[in-house]
């Protein structure tokens, strides 16, 4: 069972880039089975379909992303409101040092599939509703230091739009300048809900 966990995920990590870039619908089996090094009997012993293999994709990209960013700066001790920046920081990080950055994977996903698909549609949906609910509750949690006419949750939303925004242009453009500017711009938009200006914000 542990090498069937690790075989499977060993694809996924393989695959990740390719559809990334390609998108699902534009991606060939015979593309993912060259870049997964695995044979077409390998590759259905893990998964039935392409489908099948996005639904997994996109967990398994969002775990990486909950693991790295999310659940690190939720458990952190301190202020939730730096905390929240450096999550932010973080993300900008992430696709800084992407030279040809492609956007956010699940973003370009719902493009790619939630119209085909509803199952597509309810699993993204889940997916960004969660990160969504984790903004919300660093926002919640550091309430004493929003303006008093802030709700956290609709701030939570405006910020996810922002960041998903941000990173659309950047696989338009591929400016990394421009990805500074919109990142900055979701610090000021954070930073003017704020009763005091934080030292936290670039």
């Amino acid at each position: 069972m542990v090498n069937l966990k690790r075989t499977r995920e060993d694809i996924l990590s393989s695959v990740g880039e390719l559809i990334h870039r390609q998108g699902v619908q534009s991606t060939g089996l015979k593309e993912l089975f060259a870049v997964s090094q695995v044979s077409s009997g390998s590759f259905y012993n893990y998964f039935e379909s392409k489908d099948e293999l996005a639904h997994a994709l996109i967990d398994f990209k969002w775990n990486e992303l909950k693991a790295a960013i999310l659940v690190p700066a939720m458990n952190a001790s301190g202020n939730p409101i730096a905390n929240l920046f450096w999550t932010i920081d973080r993300l900008e990080e992430k696709h800084l040092s992407d030279p040809n950055c492609a956007g956010c994977l699940l973003g370009n996903l719902i493009v790619d599939l939630v119209e085909r698909d509803t199952s597509f549609q309810e699993h993204l949906a889940q997916v960004f509703d969660e990160w969504q609910s984790a903004i919300a509750q660093l926002l919640q949690a550091g309430q004493s230091q929003l303006k008093p006419n802030v709700n956290p949750e609709e701030l939570a939303e405006q910020l996810l739009t922002m960041i998903e925004g941000v990173l659309l242009m950047e696989r338009l453009y591929k400016q990394p300048a421009r990805l500074q500017r919109g990142f900055n711009m979701i610090r000021a938009f954070l930073n003017a809900s704020l009763v005091q200006p934080s030292c936290y914000a670039r």
